[in-house]
């Protein structure tokens, strides 16, 4: 008999970036302002941006900021935290004859 099983699984990802202080300074104009940018995005629980700082960022910014996670490298560590908390749902299915 031929089925399948599917578990329903929620993972965190996180993406760490390594940028050059000179390609943030030549976009945002200076270290500073591009953590007052990140600062502004949504915040983290498990992160240590507890306020936004600064001037709120302008649409040509927060553009920059996603140009930039997109075009440079990254090193991104899963936890499928459901998995290991064995906090999932399983289904099952088979085929018909």
């Amino acid at each position: 008999m031929r089925f399948t099983k599917t578990e329903w699984h929620q993972v965190t990802s996180e993406f760490t970036y390594d940028i050059p202080d000179d390609d943030i300074i030549e976009q945002f104009g200076s270290v500073e302002r591009f953590k007052e940018v990140l600062s502004h995005q949504d915040l983290a629980w498990r992160g240590n941006i507890t306020e936004a700082r600064g001037e709120e960022p302008t649409e040509e910014e927060q553009d920059a900021l996603w140009e930039m996670t997109i075009n440079y490298d990254y090193d991104r560590d899963d936890d499928w935290w459901t998995d290991r908390k064995g906090g999932y749902e399983i289904t099952f299915d088979f085929e018909e004859e």
